[in-house]
């Protein structure tokens, strides 16, 4: 089996898998086809589905009021292989092919990790 596409960036700017990370994903949607992407990820649920994964720290879609055919995908995983578990799930294959034929290119995809080195997964959830 192929590894996303996404797997491959990440390890290219993350120096350590087992770390905490955070990806922004901006999503533009076709003109005038916003309604429908908010549509698409709403009845999905994959939103609810993504955050009871055991590796997500926080995942959110928002969109932009002044520019409604933009949405950004907010994302922190625990580690690498959270974020390959999720990439594997139904709902992420499900809301993929909902909003495939609305979009009207690829996600433009960032990697952030965190600026101080003690940054993991138990105090995020701490912090909560």
């Amino acid at each position: 089996m192929e590894e996303h596409p996404v797997i491959a960036l990440v390890h290219s700017r993350v120096p350590d898998p087992r770390r905490p990370f955070t990806i922004v994903a901006d999503l533009t949607a076709l003109p005038g086809r916003g309604d429908e992407v908010a549509a698409a990820i709403a009845s999905s649920g994959a939103i609810g589905l993504t955050r009871a994964e055991p590796g997500c720290l926080e995942y959110d879609i928002s969109r932009d009021p002044e520019t409604p055919d933009r949405f950004v995908a907010y994302e922190r995983w625990r580690d690498v292989m959270a974020l390959r578990d999720h990439l594997r799930t139904a709902h992420f294959a499900a809301v993929g092919v909902a909003l495939g034929e609305l979009l009207a290119g690829a996600p433009a995809v960032r990697v952030l990790t965190p600026v101080s080195p003690d940054a993991d997964s138990s105090d995020a959830v701490a912090s909560r």
